[in-house]
């Protein structure tokens, strides 16, 4: 992992662990010295978890640690911190509940604005997590098939929020493996269906 990208690991998982409380100080000069990294790379670590509202800078006070209401959860670093913590099963819980109120929606929209290859790839996936469901001994494959039948249905929407999503679904299922509600062929056929009424249109 790059430098860069281990301090901003590091201080993001410390953050949302509860090492560095809400309010605690952050200064620059801490971070060059603990990894070993130049001013610039220190100033890039702390604009991005600003993005992400975890910290805010302000002259003569310095870099704070803010609360959580003001943390971009649906963010795919932040969502990535709290499963690596804590606080995995809720935000397990948390993300599945979304995408499963997220997905007629998607559907819908998908079915307007799919392209015709998105379509058929959809139907090719569905068929393909049908046929995995019925070898259980092919455990990896279904979990390939389902994540890229999420991810594809998410950007056939043509709305950048749901296709933005996709991060997020993509790093839960990496990390934790497909989250459907329903094991075995009965959830199966519902990726069928759902492909079917978006080649529909």
């Amino acid at each position: 992992m790059h430098l860069h990208h281990a301090a901003l690991d590091a201080i993001g998982q410390e953050i949302v662990d509860g090492v560095r409380p809400v309010g605690s100080v952050l200064t620059l000069a801490d971070l060059e010295q603990r990894f070993t990294v130049s001013r610039t790379v220190a100033r890039e670590i702390m604009r991005i978890l600003e993005s992400l509202g975890m910290v805010r800078s302000r002259r003569r006070v310095g870099i704070t640690i803010r609360p959580r209401s003001n943390w971009n959860v649906l963010d795919p670093l932040v969502v990535g911190w709290r499963l690596r913590g804590d606080e995995h099963d809720r935000v397990l819980l948390d993300v599945t509940e979304l995408r499963a109120a997220l997905q007629p929606m998607a559907a819908e929209l998908a079915a307007r604005n799919a392209t015709t290859e998105q379509r058929e790839r959809l139907v090719q996936l569905a068929d393909e997590i049908v046929r995995n469901s019925r070898q259980p001994e092919r455990s990896a494959a279904p979990g390939d098939a389902e994540l890229e039948f999420h991810m594809l249905l998410l950007r056939a929407t043509a709305n950048e929020l749901f296709a933005g999503f996709s991060g997020v679904v993509r790093l839960v299922e990496r990390m934790d493996g497909p989250q459907s509600p329903e094991p075995g062929l009965v959830w199966a056929e519902r990726y069928r269906r759902i492909a079917a009424a978006v080649a529909a249109g």
